[in-house]
């Protein structure tokens, strides 16, 4: 009976138990779904976060992009470019030519647009031996009418209020001047004793220059003479060798004397600063214009080639161009000869007297900083005791002219002068430099500074050293371009001064060299930072390091020159270690 009674019980147990575990279950699966769902919710939440912060940030670009190209369509119109114009863009420098074009003199790109390639250049460098390695096709200058940079920018409001802003900066000067003078010394002289000193004997100067000119106008003729006897001895290849290779033994003799005479006369002459550099200067720029004239003419004629007209048929016009081409070129602001040249229609006559007020007034500015800074800070030198914590202050205290000498002789040169020749020969092209400012390494710095010497140091001393000399090495041909052009600096600023300091040398060639590296793979923003920071602070000590030893040669001078040490220790050490 009893064991009835608990099977029964079980019996009546059982259901309420299974139905308390299946309520159980429910709620775990309830747990589980409920914990799923809030994982759910929160994935979905953090998805909507990142794509709404994403598509925040891509409506951002876009509409930055967009104002950029309203602001490059309107205000930037010049430099507004697309991507099926790279490559006829308006600033590119440098395009790979085909056979057929590079003969072409000049083709018209548009209706007010000349483009000139190598007019019958040598440049096309395939070689025909199987057993050279193929080089690499290096790209060909093209001239265009364009204008320059800061000209374009110019014409926008906004670098226009920049630009009105060191005319201030230059009035602030002259009133400072002015100032200082009527107070201190009770007359005004608006730095004219500068002015006059800096450029006395310049009358010595011109006459060479005039000298100069004539030697390099014979250079056109003594080039006919020997393509002319050359063509003579076509059938005696032993004779023609031997005549071209007197010429060029000739040739290389006058360009040494031609580069050593200069110095020797602002040493004989005693020249002062500028009247020396404008000596210097000038000789290396005649120079440069001859090697360019007889570099292109000279592989003319050794190729046998003739120019072409645009449909590619010869035409019955020599190699050697006729002389009006030669006197243009050696006076147009460029160093590259091509037969023709982008021409503007008229002279801005407006423009042309504004760059030259320009040069006039920099001039001026010079002058002031120069009797108010550089003097005043390092006139003393060779005289004053001298300690490390002194010469930390005065370098600091030529930071900010520095900075406006280094600024304002790119301004002078390659945008004031060359613009207001270039105005004058009506020169299409104005690319004298480019957006260099913008440059986040030192390789972008070094081809956009100074187009003008970059194409020549690139076309005539680049381009050969790559193909004939070292064979296809890039590094050991721009290892020697950085070379020869540190020195040719040197040389100006060494003899200008008339001392031996190679501190021009040492800052381009070997650390402008190693910033090259330093500063390749640096990101855009901390490059650029990099560029300036380093170009302020190295010009700053170059031109101190400069005033140094200019100021310490005057105050206290060599006893005696013995021996060639003597003349290469510098005047700092000799004064102040003895």
């Amino acid at each position: 009976m009893v064991e009835k009674l608990i099977k029964s019980d079980r019996k009546i147990n059982s259901p309420d138990k299974k139905v308390q575990n299946e309520n159980t279950d429910l709620t775990t699966q309830n747990m589980e779904l409920h914990f799923v769902r809030h994982k759910l919710e929160a994935f979905q939440a953090n998805m909507l976060r990142d794509v709404q912060k994403r598509m925040s940030g891509m409506i951002d670009e876009v509409m930055q992009e967009l104002r950029q190209q309203e602001l490059q369509a309107h205000e930037f119109r010049n430099f507004a470019k697309t991507q099926m114009q790279q490559q006829s863009n308006t600033w590119s420098n440098r395009v790979h030519l085909t056979s057929n074009t590079s003969n072409e003199p000049c083709e018209r790109s548009t209706a007010n647009t000349s483009t000139c390639h190598g007019a019958g250049d040598e440049h096309q460098y395939a070689t025909t031996d199987e057993n050279k390695r193929s080089l690499r096709t290096l790209p060909e200058k093209v001239f265009r009418n364009r204008e320059s940079y800061l000209t374009a920018l110019l014409e926008v409001d906004h670098m226009k209020t920049i630009y009105h802003i060191f005319y201030i900066i230059f009035l602030v000067f002259l009133l400072n001047n002015i100032t200082y003078d009527y107070f201190v010394n009770g007359s005004v002289n608006f730095g004219l004793g500068t002015f006059k000193a800096s450029f006395a004997k310049i009358h010595y100067v011109f006459a060479i220059w005039l000298v100069q000119k004539m030697f390099v106008c014979s250079i056109y003729y003594a080039l006919k003479g020997w393509s002319h006897v050359r063509s003579k001895l076509a059938k005696q290849e032993t004779l023609q060798r031997l005549w071209s290779s007197s010429c060029l033994l000739l040739y290389i003799t006058s360009q040494l004397i031609f580069t050593y005479l200069p110095p020797k006369v602002c040493l004989t002459l005693d020249l002062p600063y500028v009247s020396a550099c404008v000596l210097l200067l000038e000789s290396i720029r005649m120079l440069m214009k001859m090697h360019g004239f007889v570099r292109t003419i000279s592989a003319r004629v050794l190729q046998g080639k003739l120019k072409t007209d645009n449909d590619g048929t010869a035409s019955t016009a020599s190699v050697m161009p006729p002389f009006q081409k030669y006197s243009y070129y050696l006076f147009a602001p460029t160093l590259l000869y091509r037969d023709n040249y982008p021409r503007t229609a008229v002279i801005r006559w407006k423009f042309a007297l504004g760059r030259f007020l320009e040069v006039v007034a920099i001039a001026f500015l010079y002058s002031y900083i120069y009797e108010r800074h550089i003097k005043v800070i390092f006139g003393n030198f060779g005289i004053e005791e001298v300690t490390v914590g002194s010469v930390i202050i005065k370098l600091f205290g030529m930071l900010m002219p520095c900075i406006i000498i280094y600024l304002c002789g790119f301004y002078l040169i390659l945008h004031s002068w060359l613009n207001f020749t270039a105005e004058l020969l009506r020169f299409g092209d104005r690319m004298f430099y480019r957006d260099w400012w913008t440059a986040s390494n030192y390789e972008a710095y070094y081809r956009n500074w100074n187009v003008v010497v970059h194409d020549w140091l690139y076309e005539y001393i680049y381009k050969d050293l790559y193909l004939y000399v070292f064979k296809g090495s890039k590094f050991a041909s721009s290892l020697m371009v950085f070379t020869i052009s540190a020195l040719f600096h040197e040389y100006v600023l060494g003899y200008a001064l008339q001392v031996f300091f190679p501190v021009m040398f040492v800052f381009f060639g070997i650390i402008g060299v190693l910033m090259i590296f330093l500063t390749r793979f640096a990101p855009k923003n901390v490059g650029n930072i990099m560029l300036w920071f380093s170009l302020i602070y190295g010009n700053c000590m170059m031109i101190s390091l400069y005033s140094m030893e200019y100021f310490t040669r005057i105050n206290c001078p060599k006893d005696s020159y013995e021996s060639w040490s003597d003349i290469l220790i510098s005047h700092l050490w000799s004064c102040y270690m003895k």
